[in-house]
């Protein structure tokens, strides 16, 4: 006989439902005690530990434990108190858990967070014992709390990085807004490069577009910007861009439309050889 014990009644109707999904499976006989317990007997107490228990219970904290954690780690460790700020830097966090975030230095890297919980309750759980969840998860999984805390880490620098990123996108977007525009068109097109075009379509070299940068702006505003094209667009600051480009994801393609937002049109690459023979 094992019996667990939660924080409250919902929680073990929780976990009760996930076990309960695959009992006939191992022969496991599982009875809500006490509100807030479950009891658990089986015929088979290895097998059903191993193949049932265990992994019910790993999914059951990764599933509706570790965002709680998460939070914690935030708030307690990080001191990051402003629940929109909280949300964000989760939302990043739990996308570098779906592998959705690959592009991220170090996530390759990163030791798989559920090993711990396997091992710690490998060790653990027995025949004959009775225990409480919150406490073996507060006591007893401080390998994976320490793995969780580097996931959270490492979203806390994407998290800064990508506020970095915005301020940086609304100053040169406010600079544009403000400045009186230098060419009314220009087309770019993308290739191995960016190659810029007048309205004529004949093409500005990077003689031509360095000679428009606004020096005494970045002077102002020291910062990072790239002077081969986004400083000179940004101090040309047109009207309208006619971007032709297959790969309208590409990072300086999405940069260009995050700071001239409406004034910017995409069209497929080919288009721009169309648009060149009509000029």
């Amino acid at each position: 006989m094992i019996e667990i014990f939660f924080n409250s009644p919902y929680e073990a109707e929780t976990v009760h439902s996930m076990l309960d999904h695959e009992q006939k499976k191992w022969k496991a006989e599982i009875v809500r005690i006490q509100e807030h317990g479950l009891q658990i007997v089986s015929t088979d107490f290895d097998e059903m530990i191993q193949v049932l228990l265990i992994p019910v219970i790993v999914r059951y904290i990764l599933k509706y434990k570790e965002y709680h954690l998460m939070l914690s780690i935030i708030k307690d460790r990080f001191y990051f108190h402003e629940p929109e700020e909280q949300q964000q830097i989760i939302h990043i966090a739990q996308s570098i858990i779906e592998g959705e975030r690959n592009e991220i230095p170090k996530v390759n890297q990163l030791p798989l967070r559920e090993t711990p919980i396997y091992e710690a309750l490998a060790e653990f759980i027995k025949p004959n014992l009775s225990f409480a969840l919150p406490s073996f998860i507060k006591f007893r999984l401080h390998q994976y709390v320490k793995r969780l805390n580097r996931y959270v880490e490492i979203a806390i620098e994407e998290y800064k990085l990508e506020q970095d990123y915005q301020s940086f996108i609304q100053s040169l977007r406010d600079f544009v807004m403000n400045r009186e525009s230098k060419m009314k068109v220009l087309h770019i097109v993308h290739e191995k490069d960016l190659m810029v075009f007048n309205e004529h379509f004949s093409q500005l070299s990077q003689d031509d577009l360095r000679k428009h940068i606004d020096r005494s702006f970045f002077h102002k505003h020291p910062m990072y910007i790239d002077s081969a094209l986004l400083a000179p667009l940004v101090s040309i600051a047109p009207i309208k861009i006619c971007l032709y480009t297959d790969f309208p994801d590409f990072g300086m393609v999405q940069t260009i439309q995050n700071i001239f937002l409406e004034r910017v049109k995409i069209f497929p690459r080919k288009k721009a050889g169309l648009q060149k023979n009509s000029e």
